[in-house]
Order: C-alpha cells, then structure tokens, then sequence
C-alpha cells in the first residue's frame, strides 16, 4: 500500500522529487480539480500571503477559476516568479520548459540551489527539479 500525503490545505510549499517512499498529492488545476500526485518530499514555504496571491491570479479573469488546464504562459511565470520574490523566496523559479505540463497549484519549477532562507539541505546537485503547489483555488 502507497503511503500518501494529500497537500489540500498545506498552504504554499515545494515538492522536491526523491526515492522517499512518500506520495504527495493535491487537488489542482481549479474546477478541473486534478489529483496529480509525485514520490519525494515536501518543503513547507511559510509564505500565507503567496498563495494566496498565487490563488487570486488564477481565480482572476484570465482563467476564473478554470485551472489554466491547458498549461501556463510566460505571462504567469512572470507573475508567479515576482510573488516568490516579493515573499522573499530566492533560488527557486518558474521551469520554463515546462509550462505546458503546469498549471494552478502544481507549478514546474526549477531549484537553483541552497540559499541563505533555505530550509533544506543536501538535495543536490543543483539545478534540479521541483513542483510549487498551495490550495487549488476552487
């Protein structure tokens, strides 16, 4: 049996990929209301007012609550990558390759490396992938 941790109300948090015999899971891609689900671990990141920010952008009237199900724009990963700025969260941005494959919620990102803010070690070598999930906004 899968061991699975659902994220529903974990607030903003990154999801780094890794054998750890953990699954996590979320409810994303607003209305749509996908359970996309990764094997690693999750960093919280105490960061309340970004994602909600994160939220409003895809509650907005770009996407009302329809998830951006078929994927982000460079529009959005600007948005998103100033939100993680402005909550002072440094070394980690939206994966730009990867924006079809994202959408509310479970956002491709990419880890540059440790920081001085970093609540994480040892997860090397850097670049690496990771996801930025918070609550789906639905």
């Amino acid at each position: 049996m899968n061991k699975i941790i659902r994220l529903y109300d974990a607030g903003l948090g990154l999801l780094i990929p890794c054998p750890s015999g953990v699954i996590y899971s979320n409810q994303t891609c607003g209305n749509i209301c996908m359970q996309p689900e990764i094997e690693g671990v999750f960093v919280p990141l105490d960061a309340e007012d970004g994602w909600r920010s994160l939220a409003a952008h895809f509650e907005g009237p770009k996407y009302v609550g329809s998830g951006a199900m078929l994927g982000l724009d460079q529009e959005d990963a600007d948005v998103i990558d100033r939100i993680l700025r402005e909550c002072r969260i440094v070394g980690i941005v939206t994966d730009r390759a990867r924006l079809v494959d994202s959408h509310e919620a479970w956002v491709h990102a990419v880890i540059e490396g440790e920081s001085d803010w970093s609540c994480f070690t040892g997860f090397g070598p850097y670049p690496r992938p990771g996801i930025l999930t918070w609550p789906n906004s639905d």
